[in-house]
């Protein structure tokens, strides 16, 4: 299991093109507003505040870059699908997003984010079309596995594996429990490797 030392919030962006320069390989947490993005990121980096957590969907409303020991960086991307806030802000966030995962120098794959309960649909399969035709490789985790009981949570990570078919990895994971964080890790390291 891998250990972070140093963790801080390098910057955000919330203009396309906007954000810190670029410097250390990036990977971005993509996924709907409520499936746990921001807990992901703090249960993988061992920090409990370091990506901000709410009840209310759809808080992260920018890229945020997080630096990890100075030589990786997490970018938490704003959510999709349940998100509160105006409508005309919740458009500007779709030009934000894909001008970062099209034109990214250092971006080097997306973990997208699903909650298991709900499994993989049409938004997420549109997402992963995206990120194959740029070249952009992705793996997804299936978040909140603790909420599930052992054989619901089999049935779930085999249904949503069963959509991906095998089109990239897919992890079970709980911010809780930490389980499926070194297999997290595993992937994030393959592709800043």
């Amino acid at each position: 299991m891998r250990k972070v030392i140093a963790a801080r919030f390098l910057g955000a962006a919330a203009t396309a093109g906007g954000g810190p320069p670029p410097g250390p390989p990036e990977v971005a947490i993509a996924g709907r507003s409520n499936v746990g993005k921001s807990a992901l990121v703090n249960a993988l980096v061992g920090r409990r505040g370091l990506a901000r957590t709410s009840r209310t969907p759809g808080r992260t409303r920018q890229l945020n870059f997080f630096a990890l020991d100075e030589r990786i960086v997490l970018v938490d991307l704003p959510g999709y699908g349940f998100a509160v806030g105006p409508e005309a802000e919740r458009r500007a966030w779709k030009p934000l997003v894909e001008t970062y995962l099209r034109e990214r120098p250092t971006l080097r794959g997306v973990l997208l984010v699903v909650d298991a309960r709900r499994g993989i649909e049409g938004e997420e399969e549109e997402l992963l079309a995206y990120l194959a035709a740029l070249g952009r490789p992705a793996a997804v985790a299936a978040t909140k596995l603790d909420k599930l009981g052992r054989a619901e949570a089999r049935r779930a990570l085999a249904a949503a594996g069963a959509r991906l078919r095998g089109a990239v990895p897919l992890v079970g994971f709980s911010a809780r429990t930490g389980e499926g964080r070194t297999a997290l890790w595993r992937v994030v390291d393959a592709w800043v490797a």
